[in-house]
């Protein structure tokens, strides 16, 4: 009889430490789930400007067909609200071997899957890319 007070009181134990427990394991993977998501986005806007910074150093850049390319690269990530902006406001007149610079910006909220209140997360996740403007 001794021993099956043992076991009782060794489940009412095991279940209070569960119910402490679980709660945190439970935030951890959530946590683990949600930051591994911003990572991945945050790959998704780079290679966004990447690309834009790509289309911005050629010779025949003009501004709206760099937005262009990036935004489609960006709705194909799942993306369509971000911001796209240049180091400079005519590509066309920048000179061979200067640096142009493109930057991608998305408010972390909006791509954000859990949203926990206890999980801090940044305001926005931005990406800038420079390259040298190419000429001939």
């Amino acid at each position: 009889m001794v021993k099956m007070q043992k076991r009782t009181r060794c489940k009412g134990v095991v279940a209070v430490e569960a119910a402490f427990v679980f709660p945190l394991l439970l935030l951890l993977t959530l946590g683990v789930i949600e930051y591994g998501w911003l990572f991945l986005k945050m790959q998704e806007i780079t290679n966004a400007a990447r690309h834009g910074a790509r289309q911005a150093i050629r010779p025949d850049a003009i501004g709206a067909v760099v937005e262009t390319e990036v935004a489609e690269v960006m709705v194909d990530a799942g993306m369509p609200d971000h911001t796209i902006t240049f180091s400079t406001d005519d590509l066309p007149s920048v000179p061979v071997g200067e640096a142009v610079t493109v930057t991608v910006m998305v408010e972390a909220e909006k791509i954000a899957i859990i949203k926990s209140p206890f999980l801090p997360l940044p305001a926005e996740l931005q990406a800038s890319v420079t390259m040298a403007k190419e000429g001939f």
